[in-house]
């Protein structure tokens, strides 16, 4: 607790570095801390204390009547006495802050805030500023203590509170709808040892994550990645981690785990993949598939479309093969080249081709990535396509794509959680499922799951663009290229191709095209293997 809340304060100072020229002068900054009955409320006290002996003024809210235990007590027992201590009562009494400090309820919360705790946040933040100090008129800053009170880190989201029981029909529905009942906004969250499935799964954990070491092994000190190692044991949760990835030598062991590469290797050996294509004017799709999987590793790519797209597809390829393909007969005789490892389908495909090809590129039980117009033309009945999945195959879906496949589970997309919903849809396709999103899901059968968070610090909102998921889908084709086809790793090859499409993506940054990201692969690539 001691450590935790050292944590606390120095992350404070660290991300508002002009309230140290403050501490010595005549108008000190100012905190309020709201603490709870638990330990988290112990960890507010201890950072009461810090701030309080750097010069701040540290007034702390609690419940006066309640009796603390253990390291809590000692905290409490602890408080300066220049620190201010008011029931909740007096949350509207007083001058502004420039700091909340959330120390109500943090891990393990089950249950909604309470509307009466909610409240807090605003009388504190609306009281009057300081008279004649320009700086009390801004908002207040919230600092949340492990999570904002509230928040349900397994899952990712906030508890709604319940509504009164006097609400009509009406009020009932802006009840509802009215986020500002559930939480309150948080500009930075501090947790320790590791972050937890909550803090990756949403943003609404804080707008700054910062995880605290705390003394306890293999924590945030001990150069070991959260979640990151796990084994990919059934129920497992992995965390995509971006700090690992960064370090060019982690890089390098993950890249050859996922690939097996051999140097020695020739073109095939590395893997023959097959991208369909779609009709005359639809193979833009398939053409940035497939040069996405031709540089992220596979020896070689063709793209097999339509004869009447051939001579347009032709014009504008070099590297890439082309072979047209004229019905699913043929796509079934093709499967006897051995060297065929991977296959992709969907992009740009159109919903006719992919229900005749779709069942025959399952037949072959090779590495098969489906995407786009391969899962949205079984919207009428994705049975389907589930009869036809085997364990190597991977299912790529946006948000409106899960809702065609899995229309029951895409009901609960507004008040559950990513993670679960995901779970239960590879489980019921019996093929891994890859969710996109700012936070991509990627869940196994047998409840073995990966969050990747492209948020906060690493947020690449210019990836929301056509065709970025065409190119997803070539990387993870081409990544499974790679594999022996004996000893398959879809999950670790939809690892490693999600986080890659973030990278490459922030390497070129604003303006960026779908077609930019499979050029962008091999600077980031130079600079991961130096």
């Amino acid at each position: 607790m001691a450590r935790a809340g050292a944590g606390v304060a120095a992350a404070i100072l660290r991300n508002w570095p002009q309230f140290l020229e403050l501490e010595s002068s005549a108008e000190p900054p100012c905190a309020v801390i709201l603490c709870g009955p638990g330990n988290n409320g112990g960890d507010g006290y201890v950072v009461g204390q810090h701030l309080s002996a750097r010069g701040w003024r540290v007034e702390v809210l609690r419940e006066l009547n309640h009796s603390h235990e253990g390291a809590a007590a000692h905290a409490l027992a602890n408080l300066p006495a220049a620190v201010e201590q008011h029931g909740f009562a007096m949350a509207a009494t007083g001058h502004r802050p420039d700091i909340i400090v959330d120390a109500l309820f943090g891990i393990g919360c089950t249950r909604p805030l309470g509307t009466e705790y909610l409240a807090l946040f605003g009388a504190v933040a609306a009281r009057p500023p300081r008279p004649a100090t320009a700086r009390w008129r801004h908002i207040p800053k919230v600092v949340a203590v492990d999570c904002p009170s509230g928040f349900d880190l397994d899952r990712g989201v906030f508890l709604a509170p319940e509504p009164p029981r006097s609400l009509d029909q009406e009020a009932l529905t802006e009840w509802s709808t009215d986020e500002s009942r559930r939480h309150i906004a948080t500009d930075l969250c501090v947790t320790f040892h590791l972050p937890k499935p909550g803090h990756v799964l949403s943003a609404l954990s804080g707008q700054r994550l910062e995880i605290v070491d705390i003394g306890l092994p293999g924590g945030a000190g001990k150069d070991a990645a959260a979640l990151a190692d796990l084994p990919k044991q059934p129920h497992a949760l992995r965390l995509v981690d971006p700090v690992r990835g960064n370090r060019p030598k982690a890089f390098q062991r993950w890249f050859q785990s996922v690939t097996h590469l051999d140097k020695a290797a020739h073109k095939y050996q590395r893997g023959h993949a097959i991208v369909l294509s779609g009709g005359l004017g639809q193979g833009g799709a398939a053409r940035m598939a497939a040069r996405a999987a031709l540089r992220i590793g596979a020896g070689a790519v063709t793209i097999a479309a339509p004869q009447s797209a051939v001579p347009e597809t032709a014009a504008q390829i070099n590297a890439l093969m082309l072979r047209p393909l004229p019905d699913s007969y043929t796509l079934r005789g093709w499967m006897e080249d051995d060297r065929l490892r991977a296959l992709c389908l969907g992009p740009g495909l159109g919903h006719k081709r992919a229900q005749e090809m779709v069942p025959a590129a399952l037949w072959g039980k090779r590495a098969t990535v489906l995407d786009a117009d391969a899962l949205s033309c079984f919207g009428e009945d994705p049975q389907v396509l589930f009869n036809h999945l085997h364990e190597d195959c991977i299912l790529t879906p946006h948000e409106g794509e899960f809702r065609t496949l899995f229309p029951d589970l895409a009901a609960e997309l507004h008040q559950s959680d990513r993670l679960t919903l995901t779970r239960r849809a590879a489980e019921r396709a019996g093929a891994v499922v890859l969710l996109k999103g700012p936070v991509t899901v990627i869940a196994r059968p047998d409840g073995c799951a990966s969050v990747h968070p492209a948020l906060r610090e690493r947020a690449a909102p210019w990836l929301a663009t056509a065709g970025a998921g065409d190119v997803l889908a070539g990387m993870i084709t081409g990544l499974l290229a790679t594999q022996d086809p004996h000893h398959r790793d879809i999950l670790g090859a939809a690892e490693l191709a999600v986080w890659m499409h973030v990278e490459a993506a922030r390497q070129f940054g604003p303006g960026l095209l779908a077609e930019d990201l499979p050029d962008e692969l091999p600077a980031l690539m130079r600079a991961l293997f130096a």
